[in-house]
């Protein structure tokens, strides 16, 4: 089977450590934007009878990234691509996946209708809450996670004993899975929301927290959320703190509001110079596993 892999360049030392492992060709994506705006794209290399990968992380002005995907994904159809895969490092809209308020989007829902072109839509630790499966908004789609690096960085980072932490219910789905392979105690906090930048947060058992605190979290946004899980843990006997976020997005000051308590680090589905842990394995394994 012929491979081209071909990426943007927020993945492109991820997609050439894939391409390798799979004995892939390689190409990065000629970009660039015309007088008026609009996005020019080209594939450098034929994919014509090819399984094309793209890779791309769609964050950061997500809105002009999920064109610029849409618009490659066309063009390796349209130069008779084989098959067209989107293997997203990280998938943006995922979080609205209901209407929460009267007439508003449904936007998960709504996004993953555009990548009809794509034969397979792969991406890494998406938000789910409601909706529990990428395949529940499409049948091609499919994700993997870094739970297991995530637990492997943590046993060989830290020795002794530590309280793994959720900051919210909706972290559980990683915290407990990775506390129960190490062995280690997890406390998840209850967190409300009064709006999309307010919230409130506490701590069922009003107990007090071993020295070592290892907060784990998919999606760092804001670092609000982040940022009282670790207050309350400092005010509970916590003594180090840890964060590790999947997806590290750290718009505005979330940075500076975790780092002045903690130790920041993440994986580099969205890379930044606190990218510690690399996810190239686990894609490597799931492409393996689907034959390419």
């Amino acid at each position: 089977m012929s491979v081209l892999i071909a990426t943007f360049p927020e993945t492109k030392e991820i997609a050439k450590k894939v391409a390798r492992a799979l004995k892939a060709e390689y190409t990065e994506i000629f970009a660039e934007d015309f007088p008026d705006s609009e996005f020019h794209l080209a594939l450098k290399k034929n994919p014509k009878n090819k399984t094309v990968i793209i890779f791309n992380s769609i964050c950061k002005d997500p809105d002009e990234k999920l064109i610029e995907t849409l618009l490659v994904g066309g063009i390796a159809r349209d130069y008779k691509a084989k098959e067209v895969i989107l293997m997203a490092t990280y998938f943006p809209y995922l979080r609205q996946d209901k209407h929460f308020i009267k007439y508003d989007s449904f936007s998960s829902n709504h996004i993953i209708k555009l990548f009809s072109n794509f034969d397979k839509i792969i991406t890494i630790d998406p938000h789910l809450h409601r909706i529990k499966h990428m395949r529940d908004w499409a049948s091609k789609a499919t994700s993997i996670s870094a739970k297991e690096l995530i637990a492997d960085y943590i046993a060989k980072r830290f020795k002794g004993d530590f309280t793994i932490l959720g900051p919210d219910e909706e972290s559980a789905q990683w915290n407990k899975p990775i506390a129960k392979k190490l062995g280690e105690e997890v406390v998840i906090l209850k967190k409300t929301r009064l709006s999309s930048t307010h919230i409130t947060q506490k701590e069922n058992n009003n107990q007090k927290f071993k020295n070592n605190v290892i907060i784990i979290d998919d999606i760092i946004s804001t670092g609000k959320t982040i940022a009282g899980a670790l207050a309350l843990a400092k005010k509970q006997g916590a003594k180090n703190l840890f964060c590790i976020g999947i997806h590290g997005l750290l718009v505005n000051n979330a940075e500076k509001l975790i780092t002045k308590h903690a130790e920041l680090i993440t994986t580099n589905t969205i890379p930044n110079h606190h990218s510690k842990i690399d996810v190239s394995p686990i894609i490597i394994q799931e492409l393996k596993k689907l034959g390419y």
